[in-house]
């Protein structure tokens, strides 16, 4: 890992950084998920896109369980609220390298989440302008998955933030 003499902080640094392996690794396979949601879409295939979408909301919850015990990992290291770029400035050189490239595959996945995420919700828009809805139109669920009152029977592919 990291250091072969090992103190508390190397202890709980590398425990920061097997966390944020592990961490990485979901969100490139979410990003996956989202380039599979993108061509659900395009395929118009029914079963697939309601396939799709029950995965997301599953990884929806897992994205909100992996980033709060990011900051708690991140605390117990002695990096509370330090963005990465600040957090490779406080490591020494030879922890600094695999912890850069593991930042690196982390905003690269963001990017790709978000990157198929805004083709989806343009191709979906689309989609209702054609069917005559209205960007006024409220999803039938909230963010936290609630039904709206008096809202049609659905689901909401693009609530979810990253």
């Amino acid at each position: 890992m990291f250091l072969i003499e090992m103190g508390e902080t190397d202890v709980q640094m590398n425990g920061f950084h097997t966390f944020m392996e592990g961490y990485v690794s979901f969100l490139e396979e979410m990003a996956a998920g989202e380039s599979e949601k993108y061509a659900a879409l395009l395929s118009y295939d029914a079963k697939r896109i309601d396939r799709v979408v029950t995965g997301q909301q599953a990884m929806n919850m897992r994205l909100a369980h992996f980033e709060e015990q990011r900051e708690q990992e991140q605390e117990a290291a002695g990096l509370a609220g330090l963005a990465f770029s600040e957090i490779l400035e406080h490591l020494e050189p030879p922890q600094r390298e695999p912890m850069q490239e593991l930042f690196r595959r982390f905003e690269t996945a963001i990017h790709e989440i978000k990157y198929y995420n805004s083709k989806s919700i343009s191709f979906a828009k689309e989609g209702m302008q054609m069917l005559g809805m209205t960007e006024g139109t409220k999803a039938p669920y909230t963010p936290k998955g609630q039904q709206r009152p008096g809202s049609a029977q659905g689901s909401s592919l693009f609530e979810a933030k990253v």
